[in-house]
């Protein structure tokens, strides 16, 4: 494999920007003939790797983040979604020009398809508040709102101390103030807010008006889209700052008071000049250059080099619903068992995670930008008294799981977070449900549904993935319609919560068999029942007046090809049967019922708009749920997660898919002795 040397360690270890590269990343050392140095921007440690490559006649490349570069913030362990690789300059050094720089005055390149491109990218940037960094939330807190008060607005935005974007864009600290006085002298009848770099919200850098006193100034200092103060302001100021780009992208008047690589091209207002850039380039031919030629993109979580239009996806569908965020996050009455798995699914938002136990949760007082993270429906004496003082959440397992049992202390891969209530329970509106009924679906999203689909049902995901994968003939049938009986866990808060009149297996096999009197019904535990783990096992007398067929130890996917139907109470598996194209029927109110995909036996009010399969998959399996992949403890998205069980599913011997322990277990042996260790 072809070689890039460097000088910078942080490169050098740092692998995923070898696979951005396509070469293998090593010290300064003699060169072969393919050889090209590569340096981060133009920091210090470059001047050394550029005086190399110049005396070995090698390529010297600057790297540095794309204009779309994370999912959450750097500082925060984010994954990487683009890289520039310059061979000329880079972006946001003035001083000579860049490979951008060339393309915008060359213009030759931009065709029909790119326009169309780039107004499509515009839009749903714009539309989802995506950035360089995107952990914050779309908007500003109601409370901050108020004390900001009612416009109009211009927006000024700051930079942090030294960053080296100012001196090379023809600017200085100065630079700074004579924006600031400007946008008050140009705008006496505005309020000035005045936006703080992310990167000095958490404490890494300084910035140029942390001590700002002026009567028609307000600091915002609050995490938050840049588009979300977009939406307040007429114009925006700025000195080289990205924003001013986005700003451009929002529709804004810009100023510039240095030369940002989008200035100097008749798109803003300069207050500077650079004779070199001599185009006059559009808007869509920017966003061209600047998004879809410029940088480099890859998919962290399949591994795999992409394009903007997938990062787009994959950014707005991190932001579809909101997160947690805050200062600290705290979790109240969490075993040492989920203590040791939560953190990946948490990642970005919240600057330290805290456990408490319930006795200590009945006075806890956290800060207003604090969060509260409960289990399902534990301590609602907790949620109603913190609820309105600081943001409260509700986890619980997402619905591709794991590999074997939770009740095995098998690590999640996927987990729920909240804010409103909890899928399962029918009583009270969830966030997923508030999407499903409110989200104007597009194109797009019916596209991301389908391609998951497609790959669950050639991999036989399910939420588990335990069972024999062997195939089934119900041969005694005969004929008869086969329906399919889900059992669950009786006690179960789903169905506690959604169950309505039938919340035993008892009860639903006897309303089932009465329903259907000539149907051959099958019944097939829940795993955990199997296990003997939970509670529900059915009695020797239902089983013997309702049930025609047992089955146990079987993948719950290898049976939708042989079924007529399936009736659940609230169970998953009904979810799980639609996406195989089986007719379900609910008796109790699941989170996939009442949109018109299920024959339901309770009514669910609040719902009745009527959803595609496809639009009920995005929702549920790729907007909704958090994901993270073990062993390596990183956030992770459905499809990578549906790829990696997929491949252990067709690696795995028919007959070992069920092994208690399984992957990423800490065993059976473990269990009294954690979930005994609640504070």
């Amino acid at each position: 494999m072809a070689r890039a040397l460097t000088v910078s360690r942080g490169i050098r270890r740092n692998g995923e920007l070898g696979l951005f590269l396509s070469r293998n990343i090593v010290p300064l050392s003699k060169p072969n003939d393919d050889d090209v140095v590569v340096g981060w921007g133009q920091k210090a440690n470059t001047i050394k790797a550029e005086r190399f490559a110049k005396k070995h006649s090698l390529p010297y490349w600057r790297i540095e983040d794309g204009f779309l570069a994370y999912l959450s913030h750097p500082a925060r362990g984010a994954q990487r979604l683009s890289l520039i690789i310059d061979k000329t300059g880079i972006y946001y050094d003035a001083h000579r020009p860049s490979d951008l720089e060339n393309m915008l005055n060359d213009g030759l390149w931009m065709t029909p398809e790119l326009k169309e491109r780039a107004v499509s990218l515009r839009e749903r940037i714009v539309a989802a508040g995506l950035s360089k960094y995107n952990h914050a939330p779309n908007k500003l807190s109601d409370n901050r709102l108020a004390e900001i008060g009612t416009g109009p607005f211009v927006l000024v935005v700051d930079q942090t101390a030294g960053d080296v974007s100012i001196e090379a864009g023809h600017a200085n600290s100065d630079s700074f103030q004579e924006m600031l006085s400007a946008a008050l002298d140009e705008n006496p009848d505005a309020t000035i807010l005045v936006k703080v770099h992310p990167d000095v919200l958490i404490g890494k850098k300084a910035g140029h008006f942390s001590d700002l006193d002026h009567p028609r100034c307000k600091l915002v200092a609050d995490p938050c889209s840049p588009y979300a103060l977009f939406d307040m302001a007429s114009k925006v100021y700025v000195v080289t700052s990205q924003m001013g780009f986005e700003a451009l992208l929002a529709g804004k008047d810009v100023t510039c008071f240095g030369m940002p690589f989008y200035a100097g091209w008749g798109l803003s207002d300069d207050r500077l000049v650079l004779d070199r850039r001599v185009a006059k380039p559009c808007l869509d031919t920017l966003v061209a250059a600047a998004l879809i030629r410029y940088p480099k993109y890859r998919d962290p979580f399949l591994g795999e080099d992409s394009d903007v239009e997938h990062v787009i996806a994959l950014l707005e569908n991190e932001k579809a619903l909101a997160r947690p965020v805050g200062k600290t996050a705290w979790f109240v009455g969490f075993s040492l068992w989920k203590r040791s798995f939560i953190a990946p699914f948490i990642e970005g938002g919240v600057d330290q995670i805290r456990y408490i136990g319930p006795r200590r949760a009945v006075t806890l007082k956290p800060a207003k930008d604090d969060c509260v993270v409960l289990w399902g429906r534990r301590f609602p004496e907790v949620a109603a008294r913190l609820k309105g003082h600081c943001s409260v959440w509700h986890m619980e397992d997402g619905f591709i799981r794991s590999v074997g049992l939770g009740s095995d202390l098998q690590r999640p891969s996927s987990l729920v977070l909240d804010s409103r209530g909890i899928y399962y329970d029918a009583s009270d509106e969830s966030d997923l449900e508030h999407f499903l009924a409110n989200h104007e679906f597009s194109d797009h999203d019916r596209e991301q549904g389908a391609k998951l689909l497609t790959s669950i049902r050639e991999s036989k995901v399910s939420k588990y993935n335990v069972g024999s994968g062997a195939d089934i003939d119900f041969k005694e049938a005969a004929g008869r319609r086969i329906i399919l009986v889900t059992g669950q866990v009786e006690g179960d808060a789903s169905l506690r919560y959604g169950a309505g009149g039938i919340d035993n297996n008892n009860s639903l096999l006897q309303a089932v068999r009465k329903a259907n009197p000539d149907a051959f019904i099958v019944y097939k535990p829940h795993p955990d029942v199997i296990s003997g783990n939970r509670l529900g096992v059915v009695s020797e007398e239902v089983m013997a007046t309702a049930v025609d067929y047992l089955l146990e130890g079987t993948s719950i996917t290898d049976c939708f090809k042989t079924i007529d139907a399936l009736h659940v109470m609230t169970s998953q598996a009904g979810f799980e049967a639609l996406q195989y194209g089986v007719k379900v029927t609910t008796w109790g109110c699941p989170f996939y019922a009442g949109w018109g995909l299920t024959t339901d036996m309770q009514s669910a009010p609040r719902r009745g708009r009527a959803l595609t399969l496809e639009e009920m998959v995005y929702s549920a399996l790729i907007i909704y749920p958090r994901y993270a992949a073990w062993p390596a403890e990183r956030p992770a998205t459905a499809a990578s997660i549906v790829a990696a069980l997929a491949h252990y599913n067709k690696a795995a011997k028919p007959g070992r898919r069920n092994v208690r322990g399984g992957l990423y277990s800490v065993g059976r042996k473990a269990r009294n002795l954690l979930e005994a260790f609640i504070r």
